[in-house]
């Protein structure tokens, strides 16, 4: 989904996928950040917690790959291209570790919009995780 990184060896393009599952991730962290018209410091902070991470294994520039983010949720139309690369790679308990990071996004300012967890919830559905999972995280996410 990502093309910033160069294919060199079978090693190094297994690593550059994963890269590109987690950023897959940070990108729709970042569209529950801003569902609401706004990004708030708090949602921000968790969201630069993950691309911390993500600068380090791929020896890019935290701002950079937060720039790549904000550009590629704007250019996307829909969630079905990530869906279909979540369902494809991801195994149940990364789907859920996902749902909880982005429960613990739209908590992140102390208010969870209407729009933020009905994005949450179509998307737990998409990449067929029960309800019961889904409300269990919101949960632990509120508290």
């Amino acid at each position: 989904m990502f093309n910033f990184f160069k294919k060199n060896s079978p090693n190094q393009e297994s690593n550059e996928a994963n890269f590109e599952i987690e950023l897959t991730a940070a990108v729709l962290a970042y569209e529950i950040a801003r569902i609401d018209g706004e990004i708030s410091n708090d949602e921000l902070a968790i969201l630069m917690e993950e691309i911390k991470l993500i600068s380090k294994k791929v020896n890019k520039d935290e701002f950079e790959i937060l720039k790549i983010i904000e550009i590629y949720s704007k250019d996307s139309v829909s969630f079905y291209e990530f869906v279909e690369d979540i369902n494809e790679h991801y195994s149940k308990n990364e789907k859920l570790s996902l749902l909880n990071f982005m429960w613990k996004i739209a908590y992140a300012d102390g208010v969870l919009e209407v729009d933020e967890e009905r994005l949450i919830r179509r998307l737990a559905v998409m990449i067929n995780i029960k309800d019961i999972d889904v409300l269990k995280l919101k949960d632990i996410s509120k508290n």
